[in-house]
């Protein structure tokens, strides 16, 4: 009798291919992203810090 682990390796995992880097765009728009992002946290704590309005 054969078991799941027993099948043929190829029908249970398909091929993988190797890494593939993310596009530069992409890369850089989160890296954008991320700047916008610590810059809104900080005007947010500078404006609590200040006493709000």
């Amino acid at each position: 009798m054969e078991t799941i682990n027993e099948s043929n390796p190829s029908e249970a995992a398909p091929e993988r291919e190797g890494y593939v880097p993310r596009p530069g765009w992409q890369v850089w728009s989160a890296r954008i992203g991320l700047v916008l992002f610590l810059l809104l946290v900080t005007a947010q704590i500078v404006n609590i810090a200040r006493g709000g309005l």
